[in-house]
């Protein structure tokens, strides 16, 4: 069982490297991250998980999202997802990536 303090410690240190970090859109466009927040909502059906909700700044020019990478400032994939959100002027998506934290035995 992993317990809640080390949780708690993979969080803060997420988060600081999240800081300066980029989201890789279809694996052609990065997007500087403006915020991260850890999610409230609990994540279904997975246990020792974070949940970041992450935004960035307004992309022009990309209708569609189907691939997104989550990079710490220094290149580093923290998380990746498959998704298919038609923009069609929107003016806020929030993506939220799941990192499931495994235990050593």
């Amino acid at each position: 069982m992993i317990h809640t303090s080390y949780l708690e410690t993979i969080r803060n240190d997420l988060l600081s490297r999240l800081d300066g970090g980029s989201i890789l859109i279809n694996d052609s466009v990065s997007v500087p991250v403006q915020a991260v927040a850890v999610s409230s909502h609990p994540v279904a059906g997975i246990h020792n998980a974070i949940a970041l909700q992450v935004s960035a700044q307004h992309v022009t020019g990309v209708p569609v999202i189907t691939h997104a990478k989550l990079r710490t400032s220094t290149g580093a994939v923290v998380a990746e997802k498959s998704v298919h959100v038609e923009m069609n002027g929107a003016q806020f998506v929030t993506l939220t990536f799941v990192v499931d934290v495994k235990g050593g035995e």
